[in-house]
């Protein structure tokens, strides 16, 4: 069976933005329900368009970052995981598509690192302002929705 290469999957990945974007909120929803909306929402679509089109194109992951934009929830009682927790899913989704359209085991590398790469990047946000290697991702203080959390041992 063939393998997709870089520029048929990253078709896939900007044609199907919007339904795995939706794939993404139904599992967040079911994963972590105690966080009312999600925290990386506004990046989701925005990191399927963008890797897309830079997979595609033979960039680096770490572009994928550098040319996010959108808006990150931050509240203040936050557990700093919840974030990555929601990147996390953004992986799931992103290894349930690869597998079915039989991506190649290097894309699913790449797009491993630049989901890496852009949960780093938000962590590095700590609700203070736009980070300067990707002025365009801006995190939003919110106060309402958001029950403090405690850790899990997971």
């Amino acid at each position: 069976m063939t393998q997709l290469g870089p520029e048929q999957v990253g078709a896939f990945l900007r044609q199907q933005g919007e339904e795995l974007t939706r794939i993404w909120r139904v599992a967040r929803a079911s994963e972590r329900p105690q966080v009312s909306f999600g925290l990386i929402d506004a990046l989701v679509l925005p990191f399927f368009d963008g890797a897309g089109a830079l997979l595609a194109a033979g960039a680096a992951p770490e572009d994928v970052w550098t040319g996010l934009s959108g808006l990150v929830r931050w509240p203040p009682k936050l557990v700093p995981m919840e974030h990555a927790r929601e990147w996390a899913l953004v992986l799931e989704v992103l290894a349930a598509a690869c597998e079915s359209v039989n991506a190649a085991p290097a894309v699913l590398l790449w797009l491993t690192r630049a989901v890496e790469v852009c949960r780093d990047g938000v962590a590095r946000l700590r609700g203070d302002g736009p980070a300067e290697e990707a002025p365009g991702v801006v995190p939003v203080l919110v106060f309402a929705g958001y029950e403090a959390q405690v850790e899990d041992t997971e």
